[in-house]
């Protein structure tokens, strides 16, 4: 496959960028399989890991069906480094990124990777959220620690093909008030290694914040890995409302580290999610909450003083690591695999479906799952240097 790359003045080692772009695509299609199939790692050699957290490619449900390269997928390559396009446009940093995105709108094959090198907020944005919408061959990277989204969050609409990788994203209460929203038939979205949060008891209005990664509206190929999601109430959704019509699906979620939340860690209507290799640490409420027929593959999880231990009032289940929880009139289904449970009530909890995932991937325990997810997760950790 021959490229080639867009030379502009804010365009930065466009050499970089085009290799990079092909190794994504190498990495990805590597990736794609459909056996069923899962195999598993010792934990006895320290640092060696069934993920690798520096990969530049994801797996699960986002590698399938032709993967997910981000920006790297165009025929030609856009590559920017933020404050240089924010200090010669004029515009502040975050109305910068918008229309970035915005343009990129008019691209057909054209891929788009912005580095984002400073923080980003409500000052200078004339919109409330920063809109991915309408386009393909997207990636946005933090660059080091300085990628920051504080108050202001992404909305995914209509995309495909969006990488979302090292960025703090906080307290965002503008627009719907998620950190990262990916809806209407968006697909092929990897978000990875960034840091999500705002706080877990807002008081008096625990709303106040949405979710930290809401999945909506028939959106489906989606990896959320070796992110640090904490702190927060209502955490991560999963379909927004009991229509199987406008429900998302296909689904992965691993090396995630879940800290100091309340509930819907994550909530799930009808779509199949595979969590896999997560930490779960001072859930005060209920975590995984299927609904609606929703299988997930709950396996090799790590949960730690997760649930209150109370009967949740509607449904009659024990308030833990994993149930059908609150509102829907249908519950989910889970297939319990290899997890380990501290001080967490787990003893009523067995499977209620064999679902497995239709590609291969190779699985840890849950004490090597721990020790990656506490070395490695969050922000800072890959290297995503113009």
């Amino acid at each position: 496959m021959s490229r080639t790359l867009r030379t502009t003045r804010t365009t930065v080692r466009a050499g970089v960028a085009l290799a990079g772009g092909l190794a994504l695509l190498a990495g990805a299609l590597t990736a794609v399989s459909h056996a069923g199939t899962a195999e598993r790692t010792p934990d006895t050699v320290p640092g060696t890991f069934a993920a690798d957290p520096f990969a530049d490619a994801p797996i699960g449900y986002a590698a399938e069906a032709g993967g997910t390269t981000g920006g790297g997928g165009g025929s030609t390559v856009a590559e920017h480094l933020l404050s240089e396009y924010a200090d010669s446009s004029g515009l502040s940093p975050s109305e910068a990124l918008y229309q970035l995105l915005k343009a990129h709108q008019k691209s057909e094959e054209e891929g788009l990777i912005v580095h984002v090198d400073l923080s980003l907020g409500q000052e200078g944005l004339k919109e409330s959220k920063i809109d991915i919408k309408d386009v393909e061959n997207v990636s946005i990277l933090g660059v080091g620690d300085a990628g920051e989204l504080d108050g202001v969050g992404f909305k995914v609409t209509r995309s495909q093909n969006i990488i979302i990788r090292n960025l703090a994203i906080h307290h965002v209460s503008e627009g719907e008030g998620d950190a990262i929203e990916v809806t209407d038939n968006s697909s092929h979205v990897w978000i990875d290694h960034n840091d999500l949060s705002s706080e877990r008891d807002n008081e008096p209005d625990k709303d106040h914040y949405d979710g930290l990664v809401d999945i909506k509206r028939n959106s489906e190929y989606i990896t959320v890995s070796w992110n640090n999601i904490h702190d927060h109430w209502k955490t991560s959704l999963i379909g927004h409302n009991d229509s199987a019509d406008q429900a998302p699906d296909k689904i992965t979620y691993h090396n995630n580290a879940f800290t100091s939340l309340n509930s819907r860690v994550p909530l799930i209507r009808h779509a199949d999610v595979h969590m896999l290799n997560n930490v779960f640490t001072d859930i005060n409420g209920s975590a995984i909450n299927a609904r609606m027929g929703a299988r997930v593959l709950v396996e090799g999880n790590w949960f730690e003083n997760v649930g209150s231990g109370e009967v949740d009032s509607h449904a009659g289940y024990i308030e833990g690591p994993v149930g059908w929880f609150y509102g829907s009139s249908e519950t989910g289904y889970w297939n319990l695999k290899d997890n380990t449970f501290i001080d967490s009530p787990h003893e009523h909890l067995e499977s209620t479906t064999d679902f497995t995932v239709p590609y291969s991937y190779r699985a840890d325990t849950p004490a090597a799952a721990k020790q990656a997810v506490e070395q490695y997760a969050g922000t800072g950790v890959i290297d995503v240097n113009p």
